[in-house]
Order: structure tokens, then sequence, then C-alpha cells
């Protein structure tokens, strides 16, 4: 097994707005939604009613929104600082290391890290063929390529949840055939704003620790309990 020798790419997707214009921008359009929300339950008339009071759902939305919504500069000293936290914990080997134990645990295959074989990057094809004289296999290749913290469009403040994408290759040792390959999303659990993960670190560690034993049962389950183990040639 090897893991990705690359740090994860890190992304916040609709996050807090940035600054007092997209706060205003984002409040407006809430407020002109939540008053045609409001008119439709009351009815026909109702509805008209909230066509015509749209435009000022709108103004008082984005005077809430301008007025609440962070500077950029400090939404992206947030952004910078999850970027951080996340960059200090192992998770690439976390990871790997994760689906070892289980596998190990849930399986009769024998396990192996090989962590200088690991690719460099998300898109390198690592050559395995001279593991075979080591009476190696087949190599997986397991790779988080991407963790981030994901809201809801148009929100000024949204609560953010995590989200891991993570590649895993199964490949032949003797001919650097792949024999599997596919692509996992862990959708995080309870969301949290961009300023309530940072205010305690450990929310963040738990969040990305859940994710990866998450992850790791399902690489297990899909690769050494569904597809076929490639037969062993020599060694």
């Amino acid at each position: 097994m090897v893991p990705g020798r690359f740090p994860p790419k890190f992304d916040v997707v609709d996050g807090p707005a940035k600054g007092a214009g997209q706060g205003a921008a984002r409040g407006a359009l809430l407020g002109a939604v939540y008053t045609l929300g409001g008119g439709a339950f009351g009815g026909p008339i109702g509805l008209v009613a909230s066509i015509f009071l749209a435009p000022f759902g709108a103004v008082g939305g984005g005077i809430v929104g301008g007025v609440t919504a962070e500077s950029a500069a400090k939404v992206e000293e947030r952004v910078a600082e999850a970027s951080r936290s996340l960059s200090a914990q192992q998770i690439q080997s976390d990871l790997v290391n994760r689906v070892a134990e289980i596998g190990r645990e849930e399986t009769s295959s024998r396990f192996t890290l090989l962590a200088a074989q690991a690719p460099r990057t998300a898109g390198e094809r690592a050559d395995y063929r001279s593991l075979v004289q080591d009476g190696v296999q087949a190599v997986l290749e397991v790779s988080v390529v991407e963790v981030s913290l994901r809201g809801r469009t148009g929100e000024i403040d949204p609560s953010l949840s995590l989200a891991m994408d993570v590649k895993t290759r199964l490949v032949r040792a003797d001919n650097d055939a792949e024999v599997y390959a596919n692509s996992l999303t862990y959708s995080g659990g309870k969301g949290r704003t961009l300023a309530e993960w940072l205010d305690d670190a450990e929310l963040l560690r738990d969040e990305v620790d859940r994710a990866t034993v998450i992850v790791a049962e399902k690489i297990v389950d899909e690769i050494f309990l569904l597809v076929p183990f490639p037969a062993r040639t020599g060694r």
C-alpha cells in the first residue's frame, strides 16, 4: 500500500461572504427569497403581495448582510488558518494506515506500507515493477486529493461541513496494469461556521479522524471484499 506523497488541496466552498459588498449582495438575495417564500403561504393574495414586497425584503437583507459580513481580509485569514490546521495533520499517511488496520482485521490479505514508492502528485503513475522481486503481488494507492469545508450558496455566514475526496488505484506489480480505480467522497456530519471550526481545533481534527475511518472502511469493503485480487505470479 502506498499513500500520496503530496499535500491534499484545501478549499472553502460557498464559505462566508467576503466584505460588505458580497455580504450585501447575499443578504439582498436572501431577503427577497424569504419575502417571496413567506407570501406563498398566504395563498394567491399573499403571493401577489410578496412580489411587490420582495424589493423591500432585498433592501433590508442587503443592509443586514452588509453590516454583518466580515471583511475580506478577515475571511481570507481564517481560510488560511484552517488550511494550516489541516496541513499539520498527516492526512495521507493516517488514511492509508487506517486502511491497513481495518484490512488486517477483516481480510486475510497481508498489508505492507511502501511510502517511498508513493506518487508525488495526484496524476502521477508510479512504476511498481521492481517490487515483484520482493514478493509484492499488487499495490494499492490511496490518495487524499482534496479536503474542503462546504457551505450553502448565498448565505452570509453559512454552516460548513467537512468533505474529503479520495482516489484509489489497485495496480498489478508485475506489469503496472490497473486492476481497479475509484473516487470516493466523504461529506461530513454536523456543520459549523468557519469561526466555530477554528475556535476549537479539536473539532476539526476529530471530524478529519471520523472521515478517515469511514473512508477506510469503504475502501476495504470495495477493494478487498468485492474486487477479485490479482493472481500471484512468480514469488
